[in-house]
């Protein structure tokens, strides 16, 4: 088959496949989540996963830049193609996956990365809870959920069984110095007379009216960052994968195969070099909120901002997440669950009912309380004082303020 002018050829590659039978009686044998074996679903007997005793390494941010610059410029369009090593067919995984089950026999299989990807993953998590678990988080999250329709719970049907994936994930260290200008406002009060009708009579009364003084600042603040994560597939949605965090990191094992066996794993669909822009996005927060530490006084703001980045690393990574949907009144909703602690998030149905009911009552509880502020002569002790409600954002001295992760 010729290529199309300009493009490079298509290919369609046979890849290299693993599966993982049994020791004992050669059935194919499934990873079940929290252990360290692979146990044999027919003869009980208990295959060991050999973990390599390897160091979970960085590898340096600017040297894989090059590579990545270099694999652009041959772009190659290829089809894996797997041989079943239980039954012989030939069958195609999807684009974005290289761990899945043979259509016609059931053997999962585990294909290689490397024909389709530049870099490979180097650890995972394994998963550490099982689909009925699973099962469990969500029907405590689904219950749990406010202003959902109250028969959510009964009607909300699953489209299909959870389906455990192991997803990609880009992680990166950092070093940043940051220079910036800006204006530290601190809040100070003056006296206003004022004059106001009371009893039908028009009086003159004194009241503390809140200021800013702006003072120009100007600094360096440092930041040394961490595992910064961003999820590197464009199959789920990015703002419900953030949510599943935090992970834990420090139990990451070396890539092996044996894992994925009898789930599914999808290959890297945001490049390296997306991905740090957008840890840059989730850094830069993080500066600003330490930036602004370092302004203090009552108010601030930043005028400009310049930061270097150096030593800059990364890992790319597999994390477990058992993901499916259910449906409510003809309506499609996705769900994803980390497979490491439960913690379930995902889209869901809103009551209007509910929602009208909780402002209508929110507005009578605030009639109510205003009128009882007046009532009491408080409100009248509040404006003697000068109180008032400053809706400006107000980021308070907190010695226990800790501004390093880019989330929170």
């Amino acid at each position: 088959m010729n290529a199309a002018p300009g493009k490079a050829p298509f290919r369609v590659e046979q890849v290299n496949q693993q599966h993982f039978p049994c020791q004992e009686c050669g059935a194919d044998l499934i990873y079940q989540p929290g252990v360290r074996v692979l146990k044999c679903e027919y003869c009980g007997h208990e295959n060991p996963i050999i973990d390599e005793p390897v160091t979970i390494r960085e590898y340096d941010f600017n040297s894989a830049l090059k590579a990545l610059s270099r694999s652009k410029l041959q772009p190659l369009d290829s089809t894996q193609v797997i041989k079943c090593p239980n039954c012989a067919a030939a069958f195609e995984l999807k684009t974005n996956e290289h761990a899945g089950d043979c259509p016609f026999c059931g053997t999962p299989v585990v294909s290689s990365t490397e024909q389709e990807r530049l870099f490979q993953p180097k650890a995972l998590l394994p998963f550490a809870i099982t689909e009925q678990q699973a099962r469990a988080s969500f029907d405590k999250w689904i219950t749990g959920l406010w202003f959902a329709p109250s028969a959510l719970k009964n009607k909300a049907e699953r489209d299909e069984r959870l389906l455990g994936i192991y997803v990609p994930y880009w992680t990166y260290d950092s070093h940043t110095a940051s220079d910036y200008d800006g204006m530290r406002g601190t809040v100070y009060y003056e006296r206003q007379v004022v004059t106001e009708l009371v009893n039908g009579r028009y009086v003159q009364r004194e009241i503390n009216v809140p200021r800013i003084r702006w003072t120009p600042v100007s600094g360096r603040v440092y930041q040394t960052f961490d595992d910064v994560l961003v999820g590197a597939t464009r199959s789920l949605p990015r703002s419900i994968l953030d949510e599943l965090e935090p992970w834990d990191m420090n139990h990451l094992v070396a890539y092996n195969q044996a894992y994925l066996s009898g789930f599914r794993s999808e290959i890297y669909q945001v490049d390296l070099d997306e991905g740090f822009q957008q840890a840059r996005v989730l850094m830069e927060n993080a500066i600003h909120r330490a930036i602004r530490m370092d302004i203090g006084g009552d108010q601030q703001q930043i005028n400009a901002v310049n930061t270097r980045y150096s030593d800059t690393t990364y890992k790319h990574i597999l994390l477990p997440v058992w993901s499916a949907a259910f449906r409510y009144q003809g309506e499609t909703y996705r769900f994803v669950i980390n497979g490491r602690n439960g913690k379930t998030q995902g889209q869901r149905p809103y009551s209007k009912v509910k929602i009208i009911f909780a402002v209508l009552g929110a507005i009578i509880l605030t009639i109510i309380f205003a009128y009882a502020l007046q009532a009491s002569g408080a409100l009248d002790y509040l404006q003697q004082q000068g109180v008032q409600i400053n809706t400006d954002y107000y980021y308070p001295k907190n010695p226990n303020y800790y501004p390093y992760n880019p989330r929170y």
